[in-house]
């Protein structure tokens, strides 16, 4: 299978405190790996919108490549890996993606 598409895998540090107690973000990592980009199944779209999420796009990759990241990025867009998917056989790990900062659906 040929990886024609490259993306960001972005992993968010550890939330520290400054010395006043406030809370400081962690830092980000981003590395780049190939994938390639595809649609959501029917089925998996639609029960996302019944539990108040839509679900934008899926990619795969190599699991070799994949972290337990939870932000890619794709052409300067973000998303949140909602749910993976590893094909073990096959050593393909799907990530299943919506939008970065949406929320449920009101």
């Amino acid at each position: 299978m040929l990886f024609n598409e490259v993306l960001s895998l972005i992993k968010l540090g550890q939330e520290t405190q400054n010395d006043e107690g406030f809370p400081v973000p962690g830092q980000e990592t981003s590395r780049e790996v190939f994938a390639n980009e595809k649609s959501i199944r029917g089925n998996e779209f639609y029960m996302a919108a019944q539990s108040g999420y839509t679900l934008e796009t899926m990619f795969e990759i190599h699991s070799l490549d994949y972290e337990e990241e939870t932000i890619v990025e794709y052409e300067s867009k973000r998303y949140r890996v909602v749910r993976t998917y590893e094909r073990k056989q096959e050593e393909i790990t799907e990530l299943i993606c919506r939008a970065y900062g949406s929320e449920l659906i009101s």
